[in-house]
């Protein structure tokens, strides 16, 4: 059986965001995975960087991978920056006390920095017949087992960034390579968002993949106000 690290916590309780439509789109509770999408260079690209330190600020213990810490970081923020992290250290991030607590949530920023396990080596060279070999797995293929190894009963957010301005009018596979680290997410994080600033304190949200299928492709509009850049 495969160990799941980290206690159970209260399903109902979802961890808050710096945005209450946020919050209540994203449901960051138990085991959910989360994955948000947006723009290379917005300010919504540091999404999971500003949800860690809402969280960690309002008293909730939080490990966020990153390559970029936080300027001002509370005692319950607890920053990991390993260029390329792999499913069991982040895995293992959930036992780590943080100001005496166990941790209730992992954010990872650019997930596609994750590095796959090293595939086994084959135990008998000389039965080798390339013709019973599998279909060599693509890029994102790895990426998915990846995201999909990591074993843990607290939520997890994950972010990447596209290059164009999100379209929001159509699903991600019309404009997105399939192995885009975006489609990826579509097939481990439920619910997957993907977010453009619309206005001054909006941003427009497409449900891309979410648990309530009937909400799938859906657009909202979020109260998404600008956080002070100096804080995080």
């Amino acid at each position: 059986m495969t160990e799941i690290i980290g206690g159970p916590q209260d399903a109902a309780t979802m961890l808050p965001t710096p945005w209450a439509d946020l919050t209540q789109l994203a449901e960051l509770n138990f085991r959910h995975k989360v994955g948000i999408v947006a723009q290379r260079g917005s300010r919504e690209a540091k999404v999971g960087r500003d949800i860690a330190v809402h969280a960690a600020r309002a008293g909730f213990p939080v490990v966020l991978f990153t390559g970029y810490p936080p300027a001002t970081p509370s005692a319950a923020l607890l920053i990991d920056e390993t260029p390329e992290p792999t499913a069991a250290q982040i895995t293992a991030s959930a036992k780590k006390l943080i100001a005496g607590q166990q941790p209730r949530l992992i954010v990872i920023e650019h997930f596609e920095r994750l590095r796959p396990q090293d595939p086994e080596p084959s135990m008998d060279v000389d039965s080798y017949d390339p013709v019973d070999d599998p279909i060599e797995e693509s890029w994102g293929d790895r990426l998915m087992w990846t995201v999909r190894d990591i074993r843990v009963n607290i939520p997890v957010l994950f972010t990447t960034v596209v290059d164009p301005v999100p379209d929001l009018s159509r699903p991600l596979f019309k404009w997105l390579h399939v192995d885009h680290p975006a489609m990826v997410m579509t097939d481990v994080c439920k619910p997957t968002l993907v977010v453009a600033r619309s206005g001054p304190e909006s941003v427009e949200a497409r449900l891309e993949v979410d648990p309530h299928e009937y909400r799938n492709g859906t657009v909202s509009t979020l109260l998404w106000e600008p956080l002070d850049s100096s804080a995080t």
